[in-house]
């Protein structure tokens, strides 16, 4: 039996999960391009981490593919340190929430 997908790492090629998090087989890392398909196929889906912002998108355009295709779990933005978190992360969740979506955001030390 083939493990669930619970998990999708978008446009970060080199994430890495913590031991006791998500198994490897249960996750998968794509970039932004494939979202849109990848989501059509991933019917267990339960968390997408992305950046930010990034060369190819940012945040905003995820909580839109992700809206679109009905995704109802957990967005979890990486960012860098903020000047003011609040703000962003106010921003963020009032685009998440008219798309049913859960949105945590974590910045790096």
């Amino acid at each position: 039996m083939l493990p669930k997908l619970r998990c999708l790492v978008v446009g970060i090629p080199d994430a890495v999960f913590p031991e006791g998090s998500i198994r490897p087989d249960e996750a998968e890392l794509i970039p932004f391009d494939q979202l849109r398909n990848r989501l059509a196929l991933a019917l267990t889906l339960e968390l997408v981490v992305a950046p930010l912002f990034c060369e190819d998108f940012d945040a905003l355009e995820i909580i839109e593919v992700l809206g679109g295709a009905s995704f109802r779990g957990v967005l979890r933005i990486a960012a860098p340190k903020l000047p003011n978190r609040q703000i962003v992360l106010r921003e963020l969740r009032s685009h998440a929430v008219r798309q049913g979506i859960t949105l945590e955001l974590v910045e790096q030390a």
